[in-house]
Order: structure tokens, then sequence, then C-alpha cells
């Protein structure tokens, strides 16, 4: 079987998402000793390479995402489950720093999917989990996830891309605390 990470690493006009990729490949190599693909457009790929991914998916970034403070193209993970050339995957945020092995545990898990459901904040260590809306379910994070190329794995992403595709739906049916695409609002609700 083979294991792997996957990031999805698309430049915007305020960040550098590929120079991120770059620096967490670097920490997986390090800490997990895994090969780490990136999908990414060929506008965030650097003229000068800066460091070699095991595997690069070129894809079409989807730039329709708006955060107050400008264009954030955070769509299209649900393609994951069909774009990762591995048996098992680790599917991290660009951002995400990987400090130890930990996540290498992840993969031993008896579950074929696997995601965080709460989160610590350091400088806020007992604030509340944050949930979709004031009625609604407690948020899954979308940003380190394991999964395997099973028959569920694959329609948590079908769900996924569904549910990206009519988020406007779901924002009002939730009555989300944010209409902006979020894939931990997406995750959770798949």
């Amino acid at each position: 079987m083979s294991r792997g990470a996957l990031l999805f690493a698309f430049n915007s006009p305020k960040f550098n998402y590929y120079d991120m990729a770059v620096a967490t490949a670097k920490r997986i190599n390090y800490f997990l000793d895994i090969p780490v693909t990136i999908v990414t457009d060929t506008d965030s790929v650097p003229k000068k390479q800066k460091y070699i991914f095991d595997n690069v998916i070129l894809a079409e970034a989807d730039k329709t995402n708006k955060r107050d403070w400008g264009m954030w193209i955070n769509k299209g993970r649900y393609r994951a489950f069909n774009l990762s050339p591995y048996d098992e995957t680790l599917l991290l945020d660009t951002d995400y720093m990987v400090n130890s092995n930990k996540l290498l545990k992840t993969f031993d898990l008896p579950t074929d999917f696997c995601c965080h459901d709460n989160t610590s904040f350091l400088m806020y260590p007992n604030a509340e989990q944050e949930v979709l809306s004031a009625y609604s379910f407690k948020t899954l994070w979308a940003t380190a996830v394991t999964f395997e190329k099973t028959k569920r794995s694959e329609l948590i992403f079908q769900s996924l891309e569904m549910i990206q595709k009519n988020f406007e739906h779901y924002a009002q049916l939730h009555g989300f605390i944010s209409a902006t695409f979020r894939n931990d609002y997406a995750l959770t609700l798949a």
C-alpha cells in the first residue's frame, strides 16, 4: 500500500500558498518520511523552481471565493480522492506545520477516513469549539485529513463536491456563521 501527503496550493494576491507548501513538504519529508504531491496551477509555480515535489498535479484554481481581505482560493478539495496517487493519503492545509511524526499514527487508526473534531487555541485555551451556526453541528476540521481509497471515502468526497457546488443553499439552510465557503463546513456536512 502506498502512503503519501497531498497539498493544495493556489496562490492568491495576498498569500503565496506555493511557498507555504514548500515549507510544509520539507517538514513532511523530515518528520514523516513520506512522499508529497502538490495540486497547484501554473500561475502559482515559481519560474525558478525552489523545491521538487514527488508529484506535481496541475489543476485549475477556483477563484470565486471571497473573504473580507480578498480572494481565498480554497475550493476544490473534493478532488483529493481522485487526484491522490496514494492508497492512503494525508491531506493537509499548506499552513499546517508538521513538528513530529505523530500524524503517521492516523494511518493506523481503524477507520478509512479521519479528521479532527476539536481544536485548541494557544491564546484561548478554554475557548468553546466552533459550530456551524447557533443551532447546528459542532465543526469538523479539514486542516488534517487521512483517508484511504475506499467506497466510503469516495462517497464523502462526492458529498464534499455536492456541498461546494450548492454552498449557498447549505449556508442558508444551516444559517452558517460565515457565508464564505469553508472546507471545514463542507466536511462537517459531508
